[in-house]
């Protein structure tokens, strides 16, 4: 496990055993009914714990998502160095094409290094090497789906968070309710019914919870998936229109 990744589970579960201590705090200074029930079905009571595990994952998906997200928008300030040119009709010489590659390499010397930066340095490289138009696409197309598919995979973390959830939703619920029937001895007694439905209470509140939160991070995770396909295909646009389809070589 990276240290990023360490963080946001550290951070995560602070901050979610905060959040429960601070639910039953309040749950327990409430003189309100009403508002002492809210506070238990998120977990105000010390029967929540798994309403703790619940938060920490959910906590944990969100950081992890939106540690990425940001990766993805810092990639698009790349499309402000204007390395390409964008005039209309304009065409490229090889000679031109390997005056592109220094000047990306002179920018990335500059602390200016981006994904963008870098496939324009391999498509340059590319056509350098073999002077085909049609194999450098080729190339430039493989390369940048096989980015695509890796920035993809770092979120396996977050795909198996949001089914995770659900899960702990419906254990918490079992847990629960195997602790309700273990309380039916009592059912009779005055004090037995409020323990029983206390119980049953947080049994049905925790999937509840858990199917919220994972809609919530999921929401979240599908939003990434769409800023992941839009920088990708404009990147690849931005290449193919203004560097590969732009190449002339004058034939001997």
């Amino acid at each position: 496990m990276n240290s990023k990744r360490l963080y946001h589970l550290s951070v995560s579960l602070i901050v979610a055993v905060s959040i429960w201590f601070a639910l039953i705090l309040l749950s327990s200074l409430s003189l309100s009914p009403g508002i002492n029930r809210f506070l238990q079905a998120f977990g105000g009571s010390f029967g929540g714990f798994v309403h703790a595990i619940i938060y920490t994952a959910f906590i944990f998906g969100v950081l992890e998502i939106v540690s990425y997200r940001k990766f993805i928008r810092k990639q698009n300030e790349g499309f402000g160095l204007n390395v390409l040119p964008v005039e209309d009709q304009l065409v490229l010489s090889p000679d031109e094409v390997a005056r592109i590659k220094i000047s990306v390499m002179d920018l990335e010397k500059h602390g200016f290094s981006f994904m963008l930066t870098d496939f324009i340095k391999r498509a340059c490289t590319q056509y350098r090497n073999n002077q085909s138009i049609s194999e450098t696409l080729q190339v430039l197309n493989v390369q940048i789906d096989n980015s695509k598919t890796e920035l993809e995979g770092r979120l396996e973390i977050a795909r198996f968070l949001i089914n995770a959830i659900a899960s702990l939703g419906f254990i918490g619920t079992i847990l629960h309710l195997a602790g309700s029937i273990g309380l039916f001895h009592l059912a009779k007694t005055e004090e037995g019914m409020p323990l029983i439905t206390q119980s049953l209470n947080i049994a049905f509140d925790t999937t509840f919870i858990a199917l919220f939160l994972g809609l919530i991070l999921s929401y979240f995770y599908h939003r990434y998936l769409e800023e992941i396909d839009t920088f990708y295909s404009k990147m690849k646009s931005h290449i193919i229109d203004n560097l590969i389809s732009r190449i002339y070589k004058q034939q001997s």
